[in-house]
This record gives structure tokens, sequence and C-alpha cells, in this order.
């Protein structure tokens, strides 16, 4: 059963249908053959409005990396279909219609920030200046521009993957774990400057956590997977304002979200 976003992003207007960013239809993704064979997914349904939040959130092996990955292109469907704004994976790829950010920044060591940032530009062929200063502004870096990835901060090379991502304006920024290995408190800044950057661009984004207050605090909706195989086995509003300060998560309503995510995923 497809299941589908209640409200719009920030692009959108408020008495307008939601476009749909991207539409999965019953896929299932295998690895390997014969006895090896792992089915990794299995008959997953989703529709994701354009301009919307959504994090992905289950145990681990149950696919979340995966989905986003098919959704990406980096990985074959066995079963099923995905549209990525009525394209297929291959065509919105090409097309550059989405940027993935990763949980290692893997910047260039020897590049500066702004060369970083620049460098999907350059391998695309198109202008290798872009908006490559705004964004490094966009994100908190204006200042260290020249810096090279070793005078940075974990968070702040971080900061500088998510703006090379933006650099081809992409519609859909897929993220997958982008802020797992940074301390606490580094990490709690990024989620409140990602909130900032996502209203502030209108961009769709899917954002793989295995934190579950990151995935409340985060996501206009929730998307829990179950395991072996992975599955949907929730597709849950967030219903708290925007735009959202960490001090939600001292309200009640922010532990009550979470106490029902944390039930869910020990079910899965």
């Amino acid at each position: 059963m497809a299941l589908a976003l209640k409200e719009t992003g920030p692009a959108a207007g408020a008495d307008d249908a939601p476009a749909m960013a991207i539409r999965v239809s019953g896929i299932d993704v295998c690895f390997g053959e014969g006895e090896n064979r792992f089915q990794a997914l299995s008959d997953v349904s989703l529709e994701i409005a354009d301009g919307s939040f959504v994090t992905i959130l289950g145990p681990s092996g149950c696919g979340k990396s995966t989905l986003l990955r098919a959704i990406a292109d980096l990985v074959p469907t066995a079963k099923g279909s995905i549209e990525v704004h009525g394209k297929t994976p291959h065509d919105a790829r090409r097309d550059r219609n989405f940027s993935f950010v990763f949980q290692d920044a893997t910047l260039l060591p020897w590049r500066s920030a702004i060369d970083n940032v620049r460098l999907p530009l350059e391998v695309g062929g198109g202008d290798t200046h872009g908006d490559a200063e705004g964004l490094l502004e966009l994100v908190g870096l204006k200042g260290r521009e020249k810096a090279l990835p070793d005078e940075l901060s974990g968070g702040m090379r971080q900061r500088v993957a998510i703006a090379r991502a933006l650099v081809t304006k992409p519609k859909i920024l897929l993220m997958d774990e982008p802020f797992g290995a940074l301390d606490e408190i580094t990490r709690d800044k990024l989620n409140e400057e990602l909130l900032r950057i996502w209203q502030e661009t209108g961009t769709t984004i899917l954002f793989v956590t295995h934190s579950i207050p990151e995935a409340a605090f985060l996501g206009q909706n929730v998307l829990m997977l179950a395991a072996h195989p992975g599955r949907v086995k929730e597709f849950m509003e967030v219903d708290l304002p925007h735009p959202r300060r960490l001090t939600e998560r001292d309200t009640l309503e922010f532990v009550q979200i979470t106490a029902h995510l944390r039930q869910q995923l020990e079910e899965c």
C-alpha cells in the first residue's frame, strides 16, 4: 500500500495538492544469487511530496541506505518501479535532479573548501564558479573559503559536503547518516542548520538516521522500516510547528513522539 505525505514542504502553495518528488512502487532489492541471495527490501511503496523533509529510521539491516541508493540509481531493483519527478532514477541522475551526502564528507584533501564545493560543476562541465561562495555562507562558513579540509573540524567538513551537494541546485537531497560520526553538540547544531537550509532552499530531503530524537526533530514525516527483509512499518507525520528549535525536544509533545517511535522500533 502506498503511503503519502499529508503536508507539503515550505516551497509549496498551501492550497495546492502536493506534487510528488518521489514515487516508490512495490520495489524489491536483492543482492547475491542462489543460496547467497539476500533480500534487502520487500514490496516497499512510498510517495514523497515535493519540498518535504522525510527522515528514515529503523534497525540495522532494514535497508535504509539501500532505499536511498535505489532512488539514486546506485543499486538495481528486482521488482517494482521508482519515479523521481516523473523520471527513472537513471534519467534523474543524468539530469542531476538529486545529490547525495554520505556519513563521511569525502572532501579532496588538497583542495580548499571553495574548490571542493566547485568540484561537481567542474566534473559536470558547467560553470566552475556557480554560487559556491554563497553556499558556503549559507552553511555558515563565510571566511573559511580557502581552508583545507584538515584545517576544518568534522562539523565544518560536513557543512562543506552539504554545500557541495547543493551547488548543482538539485531538487532532491539524499542524506545517509551525515551527522552520525559527530559529537552530540555539533550534531544538534547541524540539525538546526539543516532545517534552516531546507526552509531557505525548498529542497526535498530524505535523511537516514539511527537517532530517534534526530528523526523526530528533523522530519515532517518519519518513515519507519522493519527488518529481514526491509519493509515499511509506519509512515508517521510529526506534528510539530516550524521553525523548530532544539528546545522543542524538552516539550511533552516531542517526548510523546519519540516514545511512540521507540516502541515502533522495538517491534521492528
